[in-house]
């Protein structure tokens, strides 16, 4: 069974840059681990995030696992980078997914460059965006268009961080529905995930 390591600085995250992706390879008989950094008690209640990142979690059939790091405050360094690395050991991963590392928050610019230190010897190791990214230019992509409606469960699970776009009367599904279009619109589908590789092996399982 392949194993995906999906690594998010936040809850919610990893649903916005790839939930699409990973619950396709989940129906696919990928084995999905999740790694939250932080319980996002900075733009929320800590509980009730984790809560919401569990029901997510059941969704997409996957193992969860939490950094323990407090929201806003993740430190570049050796303690990030062995607790990426710790997890790395312990799931094995054939891949890695991980937030882009330019970034406008310090939190995401952070646990990626760790992650790609943790990752050094992983095969497979793929960028995904959230609405802080800068700078994304995709390489490969993913078509969601026949789950975009579980890519919007799996968002809406999140429900205390739905309205919390910081942009008037956008939601966090309309942003991530409009990012699919463009991405789509990349890639010559209607809906899709951007990936940007820092490594990719090349292997027919991931068609």
């Amino acid at each position: 069974m392949k194993k995906i390591l999906a690594i998010g600085p936040h809850p919610d995250d990893m649903e916005f840059g790839c939930g699409g992706t990973l619950y396709k390879l989940s129906k696919k008989g990928f084995q999905i681990n999740l790694l939250v950094m932080t319980g996002g008690e900075y733009g929320g209640d800590c509980d009730v995030r984790k809560r919401e990142q569990l029901e997510s979690a059941k969704i997409l059939k996957a193992g969860i696992f939490w950094g323990g790091f407090r929201d806003t405050e993740v430190p570049m360094g050796r303690e990030l980078i062995n607790e990426i690395e710790k997890n790395i050991k312990k799931i094995k991963p054939d891949f890695i997914f991980v937030n882009y590392f330019n970034d406008t928050h310090q939190d995401h610019r952070n646990v990626a460059k760790a992650a790609v230190t943790a990752a050094r010897y992983v095969n497979n190791l793929l960028f995904y965006e959230v609405p802080t990214t800068l700078d994304f230019l995709p390489n490969i992509y993913k078509d969601i268009g026949d789950v975009l409606d579980v890519k919007t469960r799996l968002l809406k699970c999140h429900f205390s961080q739905v309205r919390k776009t910081k942009v008037k009367n956008l939601s966090i599904i309309e942003s991530a529905k409009s990012a699919a279009i463009f991405r789509g619109y990349q890639a010559r589908v209607k809906y899709a995930e951007g990936f940007m590789a820092q490594r990719i092996l090349l292997d027919p399982v991931v068609s």
